[in-house]
């Protein structure tokens, strides 16, 4: 039996049902494009919608557009919902016509499938890594990612993505290679290597000139860990290589946000989990250039801790090289003895406290012994 035919009045109701949902769908794009709201989108059975979200929690607004950073929101596929101002300088756009492309617009396309590989990642895995963004005009601008997935439902994801512009490290790493390879055809003379680490020095100042409250931090680990070493009787060509991780033990912080590094504020759980990745990020800084000691390995372990509860790989006693050790101690140290954004200094009483209570299970015995001897023996003090 054929369906009854719909009136002329029931056909013309429906268009104009259809004519206004295109119309308010239209007007909510135009919105979000503008930057009046933010929004996301729902995929779920029953179709695909589109939720706004005013901005009545202004501080995060603003935060996230005053980043240095690119801050965005994609849906799994790519699509973008929401873009700051820094990542639309980043690709040389408007950022009306970031917000409602598609991320992969911007992405090389040699690169393109290890971002369909970061963005299928499940919640549990990393997610970060290195793309090239090319612009409209066709510069290429390197950047490091992170990323991290937002439930909404029970049916669909948000991602979430931090984008880096690592030209400035890509330039100095780009000097270190160059160095490195007329280091080789002299030979590994001595002065060319010395050259080699003022190098990568300059690395560490990069880092340590995004954050004025932990500006020096770095040097003055790298004072007190060769100090610590020199007190332990290693030779003095051990000394030099803890020296030297020591001091650019932190440069993986290149990585992290510099809103969450200043903030004067307790870190969120998600905040301090993304500070946890700088220890790996400085492994994959340095990993490749060579040295005649293990500074990648250093860097990558100078937050684990004797009975296994540091990070990021949960290493235990003597799993941990002696030089990581040694910086884990010098960077606790400092690390209280020194203001920070959320806190006054606490003191070099405090810090040789927290260092006497971890001893032998946070701490080397022997490191922590040393330390206690060059402050309270031998009258050792930052420079």
């Amino acid at each position: 039996m054929k369906a009854a035919l719909k009136s002329k009045a029931e056909l013309s109701r429906e268009v104009e049902e259809l004519r206004t949902a295109l119309q308010e769908a239209h007007a909510t794009l135009n919105a979000i494009r503008e930057g009046a709201v933010d929004a996301f989108v729902v995929s779920g059975t029953s179709g695909e919608h589109i939720y706004s979200l005013s901005n009545a929690d202004q501080p995060y607004r603003i935060l996230l557009e005053e980043m240095s950073e690119g801050a965005l929101t994609l849906t799994p596929d790519g699509l973008v919902l929401f873009a700051n101002k820094r990542f639309a300088r980043m690709v040389n756009s408007p950022l009306n016509k970031v917000i409602g492309g598609n991320f992969q617009t911007w992405v090389e396309p040699e690169h393109r499938k290890i971002l369909e590989s970061l963005l299928s990642m499940d919640s549990t895995a990393k997610h970060r890594g290195e793309l090239i963004l090319v612009t409209k005009d066709g510069d290429r601008v390197p950047i490091y990612i992170s990323i991290g997935k937002v439930h909404v439902g029970k049916e669909a994801d948000i991602i979430c993505l931090v984008a880096t512009d690592l030209t400035e490290v890509k330039q100095i790493e780009e000097i270190v290679a160059a160095k490195k390879m007329a280091l080789a055809v002299v030979q590994a003379s001595h002065e060319l290597q010395e050259s080699l680490e003022e190098s990568i020095k300059a690395i560490a100042n990069t880092v340590e000139s995004r954050d004025e409250y932990t500006a020096g931090h770095m040097r003055r680990v790298g004072q007190l860990a060769p100090a610590i070493a020199r007190e332990l009787g290693l030779s003095e060509e051990t000394i030099h290589g803890i020296e030297l991780a020591s001091t650019i033990h932190d440069v993986g912080k290149i990585s992290i946000p510099v809103e969450i590094l200043t903030k004067p504020a307790k870190l969120s759980k998600i905040e301090y989990l993304l500070i946890q990745t700088h220890a790996e990020a400085g492994y994959d800084i340095v990993k490749n250039i060579k040295f005649p000691w293990p500074i990648a390995l250093f860097i990558l372990q100078h937050h684990e801790r004797i009975d296994g509860s540091g990070y990021p790989q949960g290493l235990k006693g003597e799993e941990i090289l002696p030089g990581s050790r040694i910086i884990a101690v010098a960077d606790v140290i400092e690390a209280m003895a020194s203001r920070r954004p959320y806190r006054s200094e606490l003191g070099i009483d405090a810090a040789l406290a927290e260092i006497r209570q971890g001893r032998g299970t946070l701490y080397d015995p022997t490191v922590v012994d040393a330390c206690v001897r060059l402050f309270e023996e031998k009258r050792f003090s930052f420079v």
